[in-house]
């Protein structure tokens, strides 16, 4: 079993050297192969350039040997001269031989290129249309993503907006709202950051009567829940709701602040259906309908409603 595990061991160092040795290859074939492809766009582009110069030099003899060809025509027909006779009259302005042994000495720099790559026009358009097609796409996408960051920036102005009309409406209630829940008072609500409407945060701050301005944190619990119900009533009148579930959120308030509560609770009744938890007397004494559930059999609950205004008009009757 060593000598297995010694083997083993001894395999798998030799294939982490053959890896590392396959990749040095790799990493140098792929510098030469870098090398060479940058050798080859620049004979490319040597040879286009020289091949360009030798075909606008043979436009040129082109362009040259028809004008020539006409000149000589011309001589012969409206002139009766030949082609000495007007040289010797009339000298040359461009040496032809000079132009000649430019072409020749161009065509010899093109031959010093050697053997060109045909195969490399097919790549490089096949390359071409590839980059085109990504550089198209580029600008859609560039396109796309400052369309997307107009909207984005259109949202969250739009998001501010509504945000801060929002709290000053709601803020506009609260104090009412509260002062009538406490029977005084006064409460309000703060940005921490009104620099920054996305990111910042709301503190709540109230005063009951006979108490300093201070901290929801800070209060009871019961003037806690008194104020946060303040706080759902206000909201209520910004953005009401067809109905709404209460699960005992008065279960902390004394009796007063309970009777207070039913009786603001009564008045949103018109506008939302609302779904009381309770076991406080003062609230279920302002409620439509009560609805209870007894167990009077051992395992066997029974639900039992009650419409308590059919029961006040029983009891006058």
């Amino acid at each position: 079993l060593e000598k297995m595990r010694q083997k083993k061991s001894q395999d798998k160092q030799k294939t982490i050297e053959l890896i590392a040795s396959r990749r040095e290859q790799r990493l140098q074939y792929q510098t030469k192969l870098e090398h060479l492809e940058r050798e080859w766009k620049e004979k490319k582009r040597q040879h286009k350039q020289l091949a360009d110069i030798v075909k606008d030099e043979e436009v040129k003899m082109n362009r040259l040997d028809v004008e020539l060809e006409n000149l000589l025509s011309r001589l012969r027909e409206e002139y009766m001269l030949s082609f000495e006779a007007a040289k010797e009259a009339y000298p040359l302005t461009v040496d032809v031989q000079e132009a000649r042994k430019r072409v020749k000495l161009i065509k010899r720099a093109i031959d010093e290129l050697g053997t060109v790559n045909l195969g490399a026009i097919d790549e490089y358009e096949r390359v071409s249309e590839r980059y085109q097609f990504l550089t198209e796409q580029k600008a859609d996408l560039q396109q796309a993503k400052e369309t997307l960051h107009q909207v984005i920036d259109e949202m969250d102005q739009e998001m501010k907006k509504r945000f801060l009309s929002t709290c000053e409406h709601i803020r506009s209630h609260f104090g009412d709202v509260f002062r009538q829940l406490f029977g005084g008072g006064n409460a309000d609500l703060r940005l921490t950051n009104p620099d920054d409407l996305l990111e910042t945060g709301i503190e709540i701050v109230a005063q009951p009567p006979g108490k300093k301005l201070q901290n929801l944190s800070l209060l009871s619990g019961g003037e806690r829940a008194l104020t946060a119900i303040a706080l759902l009533f206000s909201i209520l009148k910004v953005r009401p709701v067809p109905f709404c579930v209460l699960d005992e959120v008065e279960a902390a308030l004394d009796e007063a602040d309970v009777h207070r509560y039913a009786q603001y609770l009564k008045q949103f009744s018109d506008q939302t259906q609302f779904i009381v938890i309770t076991h406080r007397k003062g609230t279920m004494e302002e409620a439509d309908v009560l609805y209870g559930v007894t167990m009077q059999e051992s395992g066997v609950s029974k639900l039992v409603s009650v419409r308590l205004e059919d029961s006040k008009q029983l009891v006058k009757s």
